[in-house]
């Protein structure tokens, strides 16, 4: 399954996937900005890595928030990996692939490690959240975006009405429309309780997506996208501590 899950992301890779800075990501981008600069306020990290980075979308946010630190990356994906080092050759020896769930990294390496939408696609949720606790020092700190399933978001409303919200294998929720790769949409409260059963605590959390990421969706497409953007932030800068956002920021402490 493994090996389908690889071949599933390369093609898609391949395809020319997650090149372009826009709509959703173009929120989470600024959203992450802010909950790891001003909400934990994540300085003087010397080692972070970027789990689950594809072809490196967010490598320069990373960039500018981690400056004094080394970065390291890891996917699933060898074709996300070598266009990601294409990209940014400064980072070509600290690029590794994701096998069988883990990395060749050394336990407690990482001051931080950052996994943007990774959380909903992972095979087997609980050797993700392993691994990345083996790879985090003492004091580390796990940061994450990730699908919310969080009751009363304009998405839930939506897909209860329209009858689109499934039930997984695992007895999690996920909306019908997603791409067949999100495996789950969890709740924030399930993830707090997964994390701190593995050894995590200090578990917090942001919301966005809301109200106008939803319609933006929508209503600003073609030449009224880069508006619909602009828009899209408002959810988090106005709405961030309110947790019937369709979207998640979280970290913990290990």
């Amino acid at each position: 399954m493994i090996d389908e899950q690889k071949k599933i992301y390369d093609e898609i890779y391949t395809k020319g996937s997650r090149e372009i800075l826009s709509g959703y990501e173009y929120a989470r981008w600024h959203a992450l900005r802010h909950f790891i600069s001003k909400v934990i306020k994540l300085q003087n990290n010397k080692m972070v890595l970027d789990y689950g980075c594809g072809n490196g979308l967010f490598v320069g946010l990373f960039k500018e928030i981690f400056y004094k630190a080394e970065l390291y990356f890891c996917d699933i994906s060898s074709v996300a990996l070598e266009q990601l080092q294409n990209k940014y050759p400064e980072y070509r020896a600290n690029c590794v692939e994701i096998k069988e769930n883990k990395t060749q990294f050394k336990d407690g390496m990482f001051d931080v490690i950052v996994s943007v939408e990774v959380m909903e696609h992972a095979e087997k949720l609980d050797d993700y959240l392993m691994e990345i606790y083996r790879l985090l020092r003492k004091g580390g700190v796990f940061v994450w975006t990730t699908p919310c399933g969080n009751p009363f978001s304009i998405e839930d409303i939506w897909g209860k009405l329209t009858a689109q919200i499934e039930k997984t294998r695992e007895g999690y929720v996920r909306w019908k429309w997603e791409s067949p790769t999100h495996l789950r949409r969890l709740k924030s409260k399930e993830i707090r309780e997964k994390l701190i059963s593995i050894g995590f605590n200090s578990v917090d959390f942001r919301f966005r997506a809301h109200l106008f990421s939803f319609l933006c969706t929508y209503f600003f497409r073609g030449p009224l996208r880069s508006i619909g953007e602009k828009i899209m932030l408002l959810d988090y800068k106005v709405f961030r501590r309110f947790s019937n956002g369709a979207s998640m920021l979280g970290c913990a402490t290990k």
